[in-house]
């Protein structure tokens, strides 16, 4: 089996995540992904980004 190293596939800098969500959030994500022509990887990272950023205080307490 060959390797992949093109792309953030193939990146140790990335790693893949998945979830279940509902269909109708799936239809209407990839609907606006395209309509703004912005990347899905792209607007996941920004939102996981923006989430993250909301719970910093869970971080804080973990290391405490």
């Amino acid at each position: 089996m060959t390797e992949n190293i093109r792309g953030k596939r193939g990146d140790p800098n990335y790693k893949l995540i998945s979830a279940y969500i509902p269909k109708e959030i799936a239809l209407k994500f990839k609907t606006i992904c395209a309509a703004t022509e912005m990347d899905q990887s792209q607007a996941m990272e920004e939102m996981i980004t923006i989430w993250i950023q909301g719970k910093q205080s869970v971080l804080s307490e973990m290391s405490k």
